[in-house]
């Protein structure tokens, strides 16, 4: 007979269950880091703005010049503060503004009067596409529409230019 307890033969480990549980447990901090990082991708727009509701809507491209104006009036153009006078000189600096894209995300208290200045200034340098982005209600079962590319209408189907 052999005697195990002289070393002759190598004793035999005791196996934690604790040991499973460490792959579980690097998965779930991958998982966590990747969804920590997929979420902080899209640049979101001010929180204190308030979206309209919409019917239709396209999603944003990623080359589109940001225009975001708060209840109060105030304008932010790719999330710096400007002026009109700001925004002027900014669209007379672009190269091409025909081929501009511009998103306009107004906060849905905000008075068409505060709007008229920057529309008034979209309007005279030509942007390629003018787009007004409201907020789709959760409880709607329409499908998201879309306009072409080339259309000069707003998502309400009411002509900008």
């Amino acid at each position: 007979m052999l005697n195990t307890s002289n070393g002759l033969l190598p004793a035999k480990k005791s196996r934690n269950s604790d040991d499973n549980m460490i792959p579980l447990i690097n998965i779930v901090f991958l998982l966590l880091i990747f969804f920590m990082v997929a979420g902080q991708i899209r640049a979101m727009p001010d929180a204190s703005l308030k979206l309209p509701k919409a019917e239709l809507s396209k999603p944003e491209s990623s080359d589109t010049i940001r225009l975001e104006v708060s209840a109060d009036g105030q304008m932010r153009l790719n999330g710096e503060a400007v002026d009109n006078s700001t925004l002027e000189s900014w669209l007379q600096e672009q190269q091409d503004p025909h081929s501009l894209a511009i998103a306009l995300f107004a906060d849905q208290q905000t008075r068409a009067a505060d709007l008229e200045p920057a529309l008034t200034l979209l309007r005279q340098f030509a942007p390629g596409s003018l787009r007004l982005y409201a907020e789709m209600p959760a409880d709607s079962d329409l499908p998201a529409a879309t306009l072409p590319a080339d259309s000069s209408a707003t998502a309400e189907g009411v002509p900008h230019a």
